[in-house]
């Protein structure tokens, strides 16, 4: 049976390592969010983020939408002379990930 402490556990081993210069990690619990807030991943790594998870829990990623989390980022240049607003990245959290494993399938979009 997955638990919640499962995924966080996975997540901190692999992606929560700690920095270069403080050696801390940063705060972990469910309601942590990979893509907005104070402690966001580039999309880049958020794409690894999630193949590795969908692979580890066996999660079926068909309704997953990654752009919902990690919108395209604008040019500057279009930026500036635009509206400037890029789409809002929507909140991913790792107790979404621990739901979705426990459902096996992604439950949010």
């Amino acid at each position: 049976m997955m638990t919640d402490e499962d995924v966080i556990t996975w997540y901190c081993e692999r992606f929560n390592k700690p920095a270069l210069i403080t050696r801390k990690t940063w705060p972990v619990s469910l309601e942590t969010s990979l893509s907005t807030g104070n402690y966001v991943w580039a999309s880049e790594t958020g794409a690894d983020i999630m193949s590795e998870y969908f692979k580890r829990f066996e999660v079926d990623p068909s309704n997953f939408d990654f752009y919902k989390y990690w919108p395209e980022e604008t040019f500057i240049l279009y930026a500036l002379f635009t509206s400037g607003k890029d789409d809002e990245a929507e909140p991913l959290t790792l107790g979404m990930l621990v739901e979705s494993a426990k459902a096996g399938r992604w439950l949010y979009d």
